[in-house]
């Protein structure tokens, strides 16, 4: 009996000593299943690395602890085959993770995969001839994985798109459903790098030198994959994800360094997240789908061009067919705002004067009242996105001021002698209210608006 109470505590002793290592071979025992894709020999439009991608990946899970399905350059029915197994061999395991390199496409807000052997000669087979992402989540779906993860390095140029009635590239974007995260090689609507022949793609060659970080979170683990990917392509490929994990995850486990090394002067690239936002800025300020805004908005809702976003985010796309209002022949009204170290100058479609305009605190944006329009102009391009009215035809705009968070816009209207102030909101453009008041301000120390009566006392009005 004492032997065996020594044995005991012998034991017990071992694994209070073990600590973290006994920890981390616990949580290496959660069971982790992986399905990984790979199409590079295609029918139409070959690519050079997705089967090195994919070979490359399966072997870095298989060294991370994965039981991992690898397959290449599948048709339609064996990638069906392949994500059945996948799903029936998630039942019971901790993780689930879907890794897919080669040719992607969106099609009304819907993304799909493309098998090798596809052969889409109209926008409407594409259903019928590839495999969705979706059907990828219902199989996670089903199996109640605890933490699912996506990886799509699948934007590369749509090789039919020139049988296709719209112009979109690469993927749209998706929400990703509770306990996911989904891994986009590149921002939303835009177009992924295949690589030098022979290696790998931009993105997974990113993500393979990241992955087996011991003790890095999965969040912050593509966030240096995103740094790498924007560096190395000189901002023209932000990738991008959309996460609803609810649960901590690291692919390599151990503890994470307890500081990172200090840059070395010569360094060209700080991965900051102000380059992080920055870069994505960079990937999609030209753009002109309006999703394209939407997302920088989902990733920075308080960035530094939010409020430019939320402009752009509500003006409906503009189509080859049917150009934009602003691109029509335009009369009188100039206005002149600075840009940098020049003054641009823009003439308005009215016959009306600009009583009033002010530029957005970062400088992206005007908005010039001419009658009882607003024009909401876009001061780095030059051109009106979208109108919108004061509400009342009879008062002028004499003044026009933005918050300083850029959300709102203050506009002072007289009319017959009376004096009020109206609270339009930047984003939709509309008038939230209007008030008699001799003088108003954003206050600096709240979210509210300070109003002067004419009898000269002051009200606080608090900001939606």
């Amino acid at each position: 009996m004492r032997r065996f109470v020594i044995g005991v505590l012998m034991l017990v002793a071992g694994l209070l000593a073990l600590g973290p290592a006994a920890a981390q071979e616990r949580g290496a025992a959660e069971r982790r299943v992986a399905l990984v894709i790979g199409n590079s020999a295609y029918r139409v439009g070959a690519l050079k690395n997705p089967a090195n991608d994919a070979r490359d990946m399966a072997r870095a899970l298989r060294g991370l602890g994965f039981e991992v399905i690898e397959r290449q350059n599948l048709g339609r029915e064996a990638f069906a085959t392949a994500v059945r197994e996948f799903g029936d061999r998630l039942r019971g395991a901790s993780v689930g993770l879907f890794y897919f390199a080669g040719h992607g496409l969106q099609v009304r807000g819907r993304n799909f995969l493309v098998p090798v052997d596809a052969d889409i000669a109209r926008e409407d087979e594409v259903p019928y001839r590839s495999f969705e992402v979706n059907e990828v989540l219902d199989k996670m779906d089903s199996a109640r994985t605890p933490v699912n993860l996506v990886v799509l390095d699948a934007c590369r140029n749509n090789p039919f798109a020139r049988s296709f009635k719209t112009s979109s590239v690469g993927l749209a974007q998706m929400d990703a459903p509770a306990g996911t995260l989904i891994a986009f090689a590149t921002a939303p609507g835009s177009v992924a790098q295949d690589g030098e022949a022979g290696g790998n793609g931009l993105y997974t060659g990113a993500l393979l030198k990241h992955i087996s970080a011991p003790g890095v979170a999965v969040e912050q683990m593509f966030k240096r994959v995103r740094v790498d990917v924007v560096a190395s392509s000189k901002s023209a490929q932000v990738p991008w994800e959309s996460s609803s994990l609810s649960r901590d995850f690291s692919f390599a486990l151990g503890a994470a360094p307890a500081a990172a090394p200090a840059p070395s002067p010569a360094a060209s690239f700080a991965p900051t997240e102000l380059a992080l936002e920055l870069a994505f800025w960079d990937a999609v300020k030209d753009s002109r789908n309006p999703a394209d805004y939407r997302a920088y908005l989902e990733q920075y809702p308080q960035g530094r061009f939010a409020a430019l976003a939320r402009v752009r985010a509500a003006v409906a796309p503009t189509s080859p067919e049917q150009p934009a209002a602003a691109a029509q022949p335009l009369r009188t009204s100039t206005v002149r705002w600075r840009q940098g170290s020049s003054e641009r100058t823009l003439e308005l479609g009215t016959s009306q004067g600009v009583s009033a305009q002010a530029i957005s605190p970062e400088g992206l944006y005007l908005a010039a009242v001419a009658g009882s329009t607003v024009h909401w102009i876009d001061a780095l391009r030059g051109n009106v996105v979208r109108t919108s009215s004061t509400g009342d035809a009879t008062a002028a705009s004499t003044e026009a001021r933005f918050s300083p968070d850029g959300r709102w816009l203050l506009l002072k209207l007289e009319r017959s002698g009376r004096v009020s102030h109206s609270l339009v909101d930047v984003g939709s453009g509309a008038v939230l209210w209007d008030k008699p008041s001799a003088a108003a301000r954003f206050d600096t120390t709240a979210p509210r608006l300070l109003l002067q009566t004419a009898q000269g006392t002051e009200e606080a009005v608090g900001l939606p």
